[in-house]
């Protein structure tokens, strides 16, 4: 099978060198983990390529690269030299001239910025307009292309452009399936699309001389348990319990007083719990779980609630829970008594970590259970050691456990054995996001990947070259392979010397990510980070 010879045409800045002068260029197309790149070396005849040449070549120079074969040579790159690097014999002189495509520019800058109910294209596009300065638009089509995800809140700090670009690119979602791909186009362009969507037009067929077709089990999760924030609750709504006497978990009780149901105290929820005594040395009131709703506060670390108090109590009061054999852990709070009345509205909001792990933190009588908390007491002393008023207590809750859930694949287990995965995701904000989450990476990892890498020198792309992100089919009947594949990375390497072109292809083959959890409503995210923090209110 005869092919053309291979053409290349480089410019340089203001320098243009013939064919002649190339020894070797080699040409390496990437996208989203990794932006292309280039080495060129040179015939430096007299020097004419060095500082003080005819034609010289110097760092930071913008520049131009096209290959093919015969009349045809399309562009592969708009780059910048990074590098130039001069090696001579007494009988021979060569420049090496290295860099990257524009897509360096994405390096150079850090970012701190808050996002808010943002779209993921439009993040992408602010940092382009502003920090890179790469042009997404070709013929007025825009190549940013829209996504179904708007991202609450994210906050950025000192972040390299690159790694936000990454964090939007491998968690938007486009009609149900998760992941863009990103590159520097060859016209120095910026495209940002849903992975998989960019076909290329060029066919493998009878052009592959050697392959390498792996499949393997190296990234293959099937037991997949993900964590989602440390907001899990009881109540689950947080409020339940102080908006009735008898919630569906527990009842309310007087100690000393009278318990009663108070409206419109200023807590931004309907009800409060009001505690009444007339004549008393104190108030006390218990909120006592039903059988089967004790709360584990191992799982459960923190203890919330507001209170406010008339003045007729002192400042400080105690809070006491009890343990399913009675036993008790109590402490100390302070909480001001400002004025009578009740319509004052100053709440003391509370957040107590409990649970053996912070035992320390209060009076725990011997063999106290933390995993079985079975009442909690709110107890106030009158002044003067006699007293009548009132005190409220409201949005009473233990919290602090995150989401979580768990997926199997039995047959994925039984062929490759148990491989595990576990996610913390600060984003997901209930079970049923977590177990979305968790379906989705369990599809997306229980089976082997596979991965192609090719090599031609046959290969004739015409006008329009093969570069990552693309989507192409490979059909190779005795490895059994008759699928579609993503370009990793694509190279070429023109040898001067045998006037050859070598393409290489790394392909990978991976199913899509599903996007059936909400990833839609990523938010309260305080940085980005691999483990990221979230921002909880009271």
């Amino acid at each position: 099978m005869s092919v053309q010879v291979p053409v290349v045409a480089v410019v340089l800045g203001s320098v243009t060198p013939p064919q002649g002068d190339v020894v070797e260029l080699l040409v390496h197309l990437g996208c989203t983990n990794e932006v292309s790149s280039f080495d060129l070396t040179l015939q430096n005849f007299e020097g004419k390529y060095s500082p003080a040449g005819s034609s010289a070549l110097a760092v930071g120079l913008d520049g131009s690269l096209s290959l093919g074969r015969g009349a045809t040579c399309p562009l592969v790159m708009t780059c910048r030299v990074e590098s130039v690097k001069y090696q001579s014999t007494p009988t021979e002189s060569y420049v090496r001239v290295s860099g990257r495509c524009w897509g360096e520019r994405l390096f150079r800058r850090v970012v701190t910025k808050s996002y808010v109910n943002v779209k993921g294209e439009a993040i992408v596009k602010d940092l382009l307009d502003y920090y890179v300065g790469l042009s997404h638009v070709r013929g007025g089509v825009e190549l940013v292309e829209d996504t179904d995800t708007t991202y609450t809140e994210l906050h950025f700090e000192d972040t390299p452009v690159m790694d936000i670009l990454r964090y939007v690119a491998d968690s938007v979602d486009r009609q149900g399936v998760i992941g863009y791909d990103f590159r520097v186009a060859p016209d120095g362009k910026f495209e940002f699309f849903p992975r998989g969507t960019k076909t290329s037009s060029v066919s493998l067929a009878e052009r592959v001389e050697r392959c390498e077709f792996t499949r393997d089990v190296f990234r293959v999760r099937n037991k997949i348990t993900v964590y989602g924030a440390a907001d899990k609750s009881v109540p689950p709504d947080k409020v339940g319990w102080t908006q009735s006497l008898a919630p569906t978990d527990g009842v309310w009780t007087a100690v000393s007083g009278s318990v009663s149901l108070e409206t419109n105290m200023g807590l931004t929820v309907p009800y409060s719990i009001r505690t009444s005594v007339t004549n008393l040395e104190y108030g006390a009131c218990y909120f006592t779980l039903n059988t089967g709703h004790t709360v584990n506060t191992e799982l459960y670390p923190e203890l919330r609630l507001g209170i406010q108090k008339e003045t007729a109590f002192e400042d400080e009061f105690s809070l006491i829970m009890f343990d399913a054999q009675n036993l008790d852990a109590r402490c100390k709070l302070t909480a001001p008594s400002p004025g009578d009345g009740g319509v004052f509205n100053q709440w003391t909001l509370f957040s107590l970590k409990v649970g053996s792990i912070n035992a320390d933190s209060w009076v725990v009588q011997s063999g106290f259970d933390w995993s079985s908390i079975w009442r909690v007491a709110i107890t106030c002393g009158c002044k003067g050691g006699n007293g009548s008023g009132n005190f409220w207590v409201g949005k009473l809750f233990f919290g602090g456990r995150r989401y979580t859930a768990m997926q199997e694949d039995s047959a994925s287990q039984a062929a490759l054995g148990l491989r595990e995965q576990v996610e913390v995701n600060e984003e997901l904000w209930s079970d049923a996001e977590c177990t979305g989450r968790a379906r989705a990476l369990l599809a997306n990892l229980k089976d082997a990947s596979e991965a192609l890498t090719l090599d031609s020198t046959l290969l004739d792309f015409g006008s329009a070259p093969i570069i990552a992100g693309d989507k192409v089919h490979v059909e190779l009947p005795v490895e059994g392979v008759n699928a579609d594949f993503r370009v990793l990375s694509a190279e070429y390497r023109v040898d001067g010397n045998t006037q050859t072109l070598e393409t290489t292809l790394e392909l990978g083959k991976e199913p899509p990510m599903l996007a059936n959890y909400v990833l839609a409503l990523h938010s309260k995210t305080d940085k980005l980070s691999r483990y990221k923090a979230s921002r909880r209110n009271m």
